[in-house]
């Protein structure tokens, strides 16, 4: 990669990754990936799971390079999506505990506010409430799969139903959960995210 190409600005490297320039979009990547990885790293622990954040990121920006306005910030495009797989890993219930403990951690570290605690638990009781709100079968093939790490298979043979089912039900039960928690989440993660920024 020549230092010329290193040099360009943003929607200079954006026009031409829109024509399929691969020399463009290796720029960018090498430009966003550290501070990316420093966001993600800020709410989550599990660092193959930030790398597997950010190269869904990136995976994005490659196949959707033709839907981005070019008014639009691209660092603020690219923040924007990392935050939002993040969220969507807080909708996996197989690692809702774990996250929320990172978050906990986290907290304690910044020393935040007393009330953030709260906030914390209350975001813990939510996720649960809108669990138990699952149509029954459609909750068990849930928790079956995402808490239990059963197949597809498994979860068939057990329940005795269709592998077809087991994978709609899951399914609809991502779906729900995603359109219930979306902005509860997504309001608690920014907040979080600033509180960060504010404190390093």
């Amino acid at each position: 990669m020549s230092n010329r190409n290193a040099t360009l600005n943003d929607q200079t490297l954006m026009e031409r990754l829109k024509k399929g320039d691969e020399v463009a979009f290796a720029v960018l990547y090498d430009r966003y990936w550290s501070v990316l990885f420093q966001q993600a790293r800020r709410l989550l622990q599990d660092e193959d799971e930030i790398r597997d954040v950010l190269q869904d990121t990136f995976t994005t920006l490659w196949e959707k390079a033709n839907a981005i306005e070019p008014a639009v910030s691209l660092s603020a495009y690219l923040h924007a999506l990392v935050r939002n797989r993040i969220l969507n890993l807080l909708l996996r219930s197989k690692v809702k505990d774990r996250y929320l403990a990172s978050l906990a951690h986290f907290s304690k570290q910044l020393e935040l506010p007393a009330d953030y605690a709260i906030r914390e638990k209350q975001m813990a009781q939510r996720i649960d409430e809108e669990l138990g709100r699952l149509p029954e079968k459609m909750r068990a093939v849930f928790e079956l799969s995402r808490k239990q790490s059963l197949s597809y298979h498994e979860i068939a043979d057990r329940l005795h139903i269709s592998q077809n089912t087991v994978k709609k039900q899951i399914s609809n039960a991502i779906r729900q959960l995603r359109l219930k928690l979306h902005i509860f989440l997504l309001f608690f993660l920014f907040v979080l995210h600033k509180v960060a920024l504010i404190l390093s």
